[in-house]
């Protein structure tokens, strides 16, 4: 048997909902995250639940980046309501945005639902270094979850290699 492609990566999962924090839904988003980061050979370091504020996410995207997680995924808070903040606070973060990557989830999500044009989310790389993560947004649902991964996962390989490249 051949070792999962990305193993030794370590990731965390951030689901941003307020829905979630108060227990009015369950975490299907995050559980179909986990399921396929495991399924990738990801070690996935933290898993949490946080509100739709700004100030948390940015605490948690530092958090994750201690834990060494060279991939952070968030859950939820793509969308165009006054309390989806996880795009611009992902923007904040990076140093460069993959918006390639982020137009290809989109396309991919409009095979299963029209409403995939309405998510906002972004990919972007905190570092332009070895020690940038990759960070992408994810909609709250399972189907957007695995639309999303499904583009980037075979990406990021790719995506760390350029950015582990030694400089001259």
């Amino acid at each position: 048997m051949t070792e999962p492609e990305l193993s030794g990566i370590k990731a965390t999962v951030i689901t941003v909902d307020s829905r979630v924090v108060s227990g009015q839904k369950p975490p299907k988003g995050a559980e179909t995250a986990i399921s396929l980061l495991n399924e990738a050979g990801v070690e996935v370091v933290r898993d949490v639940v946080i509100d739709d504020l700004a100030a948390p996410l940015r605490g948690e995207f530092d958090r994750s980046r201690k834990l060494g997680a060279r991939l952070i995924v968030t859950v939820g808070s793509t969308g165009v309501s006054a309390r989806n903040i996880v795009p611009e606070t992902t923007q904040a973060v990076c140093d460069v945005e993959l918006p390639g990557v982020a137009e290809q989830i989109r396309q991919e999500g409009l095979k299963n639902t029209r409403l995939a044009v309405l998510s906002r989310a972004v990919v972007g790389v905190t570092s332009r270094t070895s020690r940038g993560a990759v960070i992408v947004n994810c909609p709250s649902s399972s189907g957007g979850v695995k639309d999303a991964l499904n583009v980037l996962l075979p990406l990021l390989r790719y995506i760390y290699e350029q950015l582990d490249q030694t400089e001259a």
